[in-house]
């Protein structure tokens, strides 16, 4: 690496900046410039009864939340997206194959959440808080929403913030502020604290999904967050592709996923420290060198790649088929 950028001394670029720009290269601009076979991968979970969304990206991956997915990855604890990423179908659910949406549109069309309402609670003039009981359970978590006008002739929105599988809180709608009282979302049961009283025959409405738990069949990849259908009634293991990052390079005896890349990261770190430090010089110099070595590395992804035809509506395939024969 020194030799490639013309910097021997460490005093012009220490270890820890070399070790640094070979990660940075490695683990993300490799990925992005080459999908090489040798990075595909199998991310899997395992589902929650009763929980639809599962959230690849945690806020805190240490201490994730019951519906973030995180993994272990070079001794820590990462959200799913950082080291799986471009999840492709297909998708096997408890063994067998499942339908894969990225279109939101589509998903919905097939798998409608058809909204339910109650207006029977209506407001007595004395308190502000109102115990319910909805009349069809389990609920989405997540699909509540209460409307009501309160004496002071404001209208007062609640949303529904999900704290576990079973059970929510509940915020004013576009706000983090918080109401006193919970919802089970399993038995249908709820209270709820206004801030003011509400005055007498007022209209306290919910909107709410009901849903009947059942075995998944389908999934949506959308905003970063994977939402099941129908909402699993027990806990089933989940299968897609994907391409996995690269674990990082920390030690003089670490080595890449196969060594022959040596050569690609190393004019790649070269590449970057150039781009750093704005020599185009540099770069024009190693770019021959780098697109070679980028050859001969993709080379080996595509002598692979040839032991399998590209599949087509006649490829022979086992589904359907008669004990397990082609059709």
């Amino acid at each position: 690496m020194r030799r490639l950028t013309g910097r021997p001394s460490s005093s012009q670029i220490t270890d820890d900046e070399i070790i640094e720009y070979v990660n940075a290269f490695y683990q993300f601009d490799f990925p992005e410039n080459l999908r090489l076979f040798s990075n595909i991968g199998t991310f899997s979970f395992i589902t929650e009864a009763n929980v639809d969304k599962y959230n690849i990206i945690s806020s805190d991956p240490s201490s994730p939340k019951f519906n973030e997915i995180v993994v272990s990855f070079d001794g820590s604890q990462e959200s799913a997206a950082d080291i799986y990423y471009n999840l492709s179908p297909p998708i096997y659910i408890n063994g067998r194959k499942g339908f894969y949406f990225q279109s939101r549109e589509e998903f919905i069309k097939n798998y409608p959440s058809i909204g339910s309402t109650d207006s029977q609670l209506k407001g007595d003039g004395i308190k502000n808080t109102y115990e319910l009981k909805f009349p069809k359970s389990p609920i989405l978590a997540g699909s509540v929403t209460i409307g009501v006008i309160d004496n002071t002739g404001t209208m007062i929105k609640v949303v529904d913030e999900p704290t576990n599988r079973s059970t929510g809180n509940w915020l004013i709608s576009n706000s983090q502020d918080q109401l006193p009282g919970s919802i089970n979302y399993l038995t249908g049961e709820a209270d709820v604290t206004f801030p003011n009283v509400i005055p007498i025959g007022n209209e306290i409405t919910f909107t709410f999904v009901p849903y009947k738990p059942n075995v998944p069949q389908a999934i949506l990849f959308y905003d970063n967050v994977l939402t099941i259908r129908p909402v699993p009634d027990k806990p089933y293991p989940v299968e897609f592709n994907a391409f996995l990052t690269p674990k990082a390079l920390l030690k003089s005896l670490d080595n890449p996923t196969m060594k022959q890349w040596w050569q690609y990261i190393a004019y790649g770190t070269a590449k970057k420290i150039f781009e750093d430090s704005q020599d185009q010089e540099g770069i024009n110099q190693i770019m021959p060198a780098f697109k070679e070595q980028e050859t001969l590395v993709l080379y080996r992804h595509i002598v692979q790649q040839t032991h399998e035809r590209v599949a087509t509506i006649y490829s022979p395939t086992t589904d359907g088929g008669f004990f397990g024969l082609p059709r």
